[in-house]
């Protein structure tokens, strides 16, 4: 690389980054390379605490258990028991969707997939032998202990299992300790993977200890944990302030809180405090969109909060701050929302994180905490019984379970702020998610003006996801990348500069032009800047016409100097599928309501060129990540133009391909029994005329 585009590049992050967290990066990397570090020991205990079940707020598993009859599916129990049983074995259900034997008993440095091994040094020097294992990920994931919660909640359904599992736990817990001694090994090298892991003993702890069976003491462990996360919290600070800081933020929460006479507790309670409070205001936006980008990461920052507000109600008071990130939280993500399963757009990263597994739902399934937020907010459910209600049961007790329902309405809605907007139709599965807006922060994927379709429940167009964060890198760049989301790509260049693994440069600047919403159709338009530092300084303009309640009309306009390559994209769901005939650019899902269809044509109406490929690993294309460290292929729909610009591409989405006429820039299209009249012209502009009967 040549040293100016290097320099270049640094000063870049630093003015994006900023200089006094550029400095304190910097220096966190000095203080890792000497091995500074290291050179700090264990925390000698100064007094001999002890927590009891008492201090732990979390719901009675009787009660819960009483509250669920008729929520939870039969079968859902015996698949919550054999989770239980397979963890007893050190076989673990990670990412809420795949099993890994870790052995029995478990042996905690595996990457359990390969084989592979992480040495036992000091945690400062563990990543940087990364060449002896695979994605850390898949090591951590047994160090959270997941399958306490499975564990104590299958205990908590079928009682007679509970001396079993929780011996099991009990035994796990020693042996882990054993094994990783404070400050040693791959799970001290993050502190949120210490905090995680503590929430998960403490949950299981207060639910087998409520059902009368012996249960570790975890004083020692809450107060070397926070010992860990206050002496090296400068890194989430300065570093990686999303969820990271608030994971840790509330480590010192809750340690200030279970252990008062330890010699730091005031302080830690304090500071844990005032870090959830600053960080309610800044991560998550006023919009109620969340500093990373992530639907997933949402959740988490909102499981965080909802664990936070558990403690603080048994200290008397929810700070205000907490509860209104909470509140614009949860309307953001149910204007998102897919009501038939749960789920949201695969936004974002999207790791698998779900520090609190208190559900029997899909891991894509956010009905459980939006449901959590609502009663812990505003007394009032968002759905009817069901198997979503357990997590609220367990964090606000299930007497909660009795406030009234009150669903809000799923309307077409825009997040101007954060850069999200929604679509929706009639038919409340009916909605497209198109993303324009400024990028705020560097916890972002490459996705500008990308658009989400789910029709009748289905999400018809993608996006694909995440996979892997530490695996080959040709595939965590072919995921978080422009390439595979369904926008156009310039050039073969991406909208920002891919700069670390966790960072972009050259933060995407993008407009929001026209948001209009009425009963029979809605229009969102948008355009963004990305590709302006390249040569010809072009602009990707994008207009999303939503025919109510099947069709979408979506103009690609890209303007510029000069000839330049073109791309546009789209990723169908995971369906079978069929592609036009003779290279033509068209992809016809059958879903099992029916088929959709995407054709894509040029501004004259001339149905395009195009190719459709599935599951092709070299270079990689069309592939669908909806957990971590899984893939499936699914159709990648590819047009590629080279032309003098301005460029129009028009996109026809819906149940079939509509016959239309074009004169000029004038287009009418026949949908079922209306017709769609728009204009479209190369300036720019694209001017609806009329929908009739």
């Amino acid at each position: 690389m040549p040293l100016a585009y290097s320099i270049r590049n640094i000063f870049q992050e630093t003015r994006e980054l900023g200089v006094s967290r550029s400095i304190a990066r910097v220096a966190w990397e000095f203080k890792v390379r000497s091995g500074a570090l290291a050179l700090r020991g264990a925390p000698q205990a100064v007094g001999n605490w002890n927590i009891t079940p008492g201090d732990l707020p979390f719901g009675d598993p009787e009660a819960v258990r009483a509250s669920m009859v008729g929520r939870v599916a039969p079968d859902r129990i015996p698949d919550l028991r054999a989770k239980a049983m397979a963890a007893v074995r050190g076989r673990i259900h990670c990412f809420g969707r795949r099993e890994a034997d870790f052995g029995d008993p478990p042996d905690w440095h595996v990457q359990p997939f390969s084989g592979k091994h992480w040495p036992l040094v000091h945690w400062s020097r563990v990543l940087r032998q990364a060449e002896m294992a695979d994605d850390v990920k898949l090591t951590w994931e047994i160090g959270r202990f997941p399958h306490a919660y499975y564990l104590a909640r299958a205990a908590a359904f079928e009682p007679e299992l509970a001396p079993q599992l929780a011996a099991s736990l009990l035994g796990q817990v020693r042996d882990f300790r054993a094994g990783n001694p404070f400050g040693k090994g791959v799970h001290w090298t993050s502190s949120q993977e210490v905090s995680i892991r503590l929430w998960a003993w403490l949950f299981a702890a207060s639910a087998f200890a409520a059902l009368g069976c012996p249960v570790p003491d975890l004083a020692r462990d809450v107060f070397e944990g926070a010992v860990h996360v206050a002496r090296h919290m400068e890194y989430a600070q300065h570093a990686v302030y999303n969820n990271h800081l608030l994971s840790e933020a509330l480590c010192l929460y809750i340690a200030g809180t279970l252990l008062p006479d330890a010699p730091e507790a005031s302080r830690w309670r304090a500071l844990g405090s005032s870090i959830l409070t600053e960080q309610a205001r800044s991560q998550v936006y006023p919009d109620g969109g969340y500093i990373q980008n992530s639907h997933n990461y949402h959740r988490f920052a909102m499981q965080v909060y909802l664990l936070a507000r558990m403690f603080a109600v048994q200290r008397g008071s929810v700070p205000g701050e907490w509860l209104a990130a909470m509140e614009r939280s949860l309307d953001f993500l149910w204007g998102h929302q897919n009501p038939g399963d749960g789920r949201l757009p695969n936004y974002g990263a999207n790791d698998g994180a779900l520090p609190l597994v208190l559900t029997t739902c899909d891991h894509g399934d956010f009905r459980s905490t939006l449901q959590a937020l609502s009663l812990a907010t505003r007394n009032e459910r968002l759905y009817p019984p069901g198997p979503w209600d357990e997590e609220a049961a367990w964090l606000l007790g299930s007497e909660c379970l009795e406030a009234p329902l009150k669903p809000a309405e799923r309307v077409s809605i825009s997040f101007s702020h954060s850069g999200y907007h929604v679509l929706r139709g009639l038919h409340a599965g009916t909605l497209a998610a198109f993303r324009c807006g400024n990028v705020l922060d560097r916890f972002s994927q490459i996705d500008m003006l990308h658009l989400d379709v789910w029709w009748r429940g289905h999400n018809v167009l993608v996006d694909p996801g995440t996979y892997l964060y530490n695996g080959p890198e040709i595939w965590h760049r072919h995921f978080s990348r422009t390439e595979s989301h369904n926008t156009v790509q310039v050039d073969g260049w991406d909208q920002m500069l891919p700069y670390r693994k966790f960072k972009c440069l050259h933060w995407t600047k993008a407009r929001l032009l026209r948001f209009q919403d009425s009963s029979d159709w809605a229009i969102c338009e948008g355009e963004h800047y990305g590709y302006q530092r390249h040569p010809g300084r072009c602009i990707h303009r994008r207009t999303v016409l939503f025919v109510k309640d099947e069709f979408w009309v979506v103009v690609d306009r890209v303007t510029g100097f000069g000839n330049h390559r073109i791309r546009l994209h789209w990723l169908g769901g995971d369906f079978p599928y069929r592609q036009g005939l003779d290279g033509q650019a068209s992809l016809e899902l059958q879903t099992p309501d029916g088929p959709f269809h995407v054709g894509i044509f040029d501004a004259a109406g001339r149905r395009l060129q195009g190719d459709v490929i599935a599951g092709r690993s070299e270079p990689p294309r069309g592939w669908l990540s909806r957990y971590y460290a899984e893939k499936v292929p699914v159709p990648s729909l590819a047009v590629e133009v080279s032309e003098r610009l301005p460029l129009i591409f028009v996109s026809i989405l819906g149940p079939h391909i509509p016959s239309f006429s074009v004169s000029g820039s004038l287009w009418s299209v026949a949908l079922d029994d209306r017709t769609v009249a728009f204009d479209l012209s190369l300036d720019g502009t694209f001017q609806f005329r009329h929908l009739t009967a």
